[in-house]
């Protein structure tokens, strides 16, 4: 585990437009089974991000390490008022500038 800066990302129309919130979390590599469960749904999991759950409000995107990913699952509130964040990169997904 590492803790390091999460950029949420709410889509504006474009890049330009989008609503940027940054939190402070923990990241974590995704295991064998997250990652080939990501896979079947077309997606390239990356991250599991752990946040405080009164900081996410449903953004679908995230940045870290200036890559644009895309948070394709949650688990939580847990017990400790944190929210799991699972982020993965789009197979064959672009957003035009």
């Amino acid at each position: 585990m590492i803790e390091g800066l999460i950029t949420l990302v709410h889509p504006g129309e474009t890049k330009a437009d989008d609503e940027k919130t940054a939190v402070f979390g923990e990241i974590n590599p995704v295991g064998r089974n997250e990652f080939n469960d990501a896979g079947q749904a077309g997606y390239k999991a990356q991250y599991q991000f752990v946040i405080w759950a009164a900081e996410y409000d449903g953004q679908p995107e995230a940045i870290f390490n200036e890559k644009h990913l895309t948070i394709y699952r949650t688990y939580g509130p847990r017990a400790d008022d944190k929210i799991e964040l699972y982020a993965a990169e789009r197979i064959g997904n672009g957003r035009k500038s």
